[in-house]
Parts: C-alpha cells; sequence; structure tokens
C-alpha cells in the first residue's frame, strides 16, 4: 500500500482556483490509503499538509475579498471564475475571451452584460492584473503550492519509507 501511495500520490483539488495539492488528512481519511494513518511518522507529517492547506485557502479567501472590493456593485459576474482567471494569467499567462457581450476565460464565463459593461469590466480587469497586492498574493499561493509538493516528495516519502524498512 506504501509503494502505492507513493507512486500514485493522492491529491485534491481546492475549490475555486482548482489547485492541485497532496491528499490533507481529511482527504486520506475518506481514502483507501485511510490505514496510513496508523504510521506516526505519517499522520504527523499531514499535519503539515493540513496547514499549508488552511494557509492556500485563506489566501485564496484574501484573493477574492481584494477582487470583490474592485470590483463591487457589477451584476451578472463569477466572482471565482474571476479570482481563478486572474490566478492563472498572472501566475502562468494567457488572454480572456472578449465576445459580444460575454468575458470568458479557458472555458469559464466571467461576465455576461452590454459591450459598455465589458469594456468597463476589462478596464477594471486590467488594473487588477496589475495591481502589486494582487500579483503578491498570487505569487503567494503559488509558493505555498509547490511547498506543498515539496514536503510530500521530501518529508512524507521519507516517513513513509522509513516505516517500510522499520516493518
Amino acid at each position: 500500500m506504501i509503494n502505492e501511495y507513493l507512486n500514485y500520490a493522492p491529491y485534491e483539488t481546492l475549490p475555486i482556483l482548482e489547485l492541485r495539492i497532496p491528499c490533507s488528512t481529511e482527504c486520506i481519511t475518506k481514502s483507501k490509503y485511510k490505514e496510513l494513518l496508523q504510521i506516526e511518522s505519517f499522520k504527523s507529517q499531514l499535519e503539515v499538509v493540513d496547514s499549508l492547506k488552511d494557509l492556500i485557502n485563506y489566501k485564496i479567501s484574501n484573493l477574492l475579498e481584494e477582487i470583490s472590493v474592485k470590483i463591487k456593485n457589477l451584476e451578472n459576474i463569477n466572482i471565482g471564475n474571476l479570482a481563478y482567471s486572474i490566478y492563472k494569467i498572472i501566475e502562468f499567462g494567457g488572454d480572456y475571451q472578449i465576445g459580444y457581450d460575454t468575458i470568458k476565460y479557458e472555458d469559464k464565463l466571467i461576465f455576461t452584460g452590454n459591450f459598455n459593461e465589458i469594456m468597463n469590466l476589462n478596464k477594471k480587469i486590467e488594473k487588477i492584473l496589475s495591481d502589486q497586492n494582487v500579483k503578491s498574493i498570487c505569487d503567494e499561493i503559488k509558493y505555498l503550492v509547490e511547498s506543498l509538493w515539496e514536503h510530500f516528495d521530501k518529508n512524507i516519502r521519507r516517513s513513509l519509507n522509513e516505516s517500510q524498512s522499520r516493518a
């Protein structure tokens, strides 16, 4: 079971930004790997995953709040999809698809409205994309996700390998 876990690391996807992270304690508890929670060193390493997951969720909330403040009083907008697109564009690049009555990013509908509303929102989005605070939050989220996977590769892998060699 340990080898399978290490070779096919289970992950969960965080809502809104759709970020893949290693399975937390809650995720493992609901999986076929729940027996691994009996290994104390593994369990303690998962506590780090849980803490980092909570911190990432907190940063995602911060990002949503920052965006909501800058896009206040606008109907027909999906703030979650907007946050997703802002994060992806800041961290990986990309462009919006601006249609006659919609703004989309990838397959996500961000806004529906008339042409003037779309142009006004596009200006606001451009300001958000260049906002240093928003960029900083996105960078922190990306760094935390990368740190989680590093923790998995180094510490969780080591704790399971050590427990396997003791058995």
